[in-house]
């Protein structure tokens, strides 16, 4: 562990599998969200053919309701993982991690350096938290719209 700022800076060597297995996920993902989009037009567009106006309406507030939930749940997953990976912080007083695999070499934060990292990180958690509540009230207010 560096003392100093004129000691030797260490670096944590970029994984290259971990790039490959982002990048698969990531086109992975793109595609099925493209594929998703032109179905939900394609769905959309014959549902709008058949249903009146109103039921067209509490259709779309219904399908906006459990969108908006999905997206409430995964900034809950999201700011759940970054509390605990700042606990973590705190805990080893080091950032990147011991035992992560960065995507990119990384040079190592230490002690206040790293907890400063940690509290950043403790704030975006609880930013995510509650931008996950605000989208449940909004989820919610739509179901209720629905009735």
């Amino acid at each position: 562990m560096p003392t100093n700022d004129s000691a030797r800076i260490e670096i944590q060597r970029a994984d290259p599998r971990q790039r490959r297995v982002v990048a698969i996920v990531l086109i992975v993902a793109t595609l099925a969200a493209a594929a998703l989009v032109i179905a939900a037009h394609r769905w959309l567009s014959v549902r709008a053919e058949q249903l009146t106006a109103d039921q067209m309406i509490a259709q779309m507030r219904l399908w906006l309701a459990v969108v908006t939930a999905m997206v409430g749940v995964c900034l809950l997953l999201l700011g759940g993982h970054a509390a605990r990976t700042a606990r973590c912080i705190g805990e080893q007083g080091r950032w990147p991690l011991a035992g992560a695999r960065p995507l990119r070499d990384t040079p190592v934060r230490y002690g206040p350096a790293a907890l400063r990292f940690g509290r950043w990180l403790q704030a975006a958690a609880f930013a995510l938290v509650l931008l996950a509540l605000g989208a449940g009230l909004v989820s919610w207010r739509l179901f209720v719209m629905v009735r």
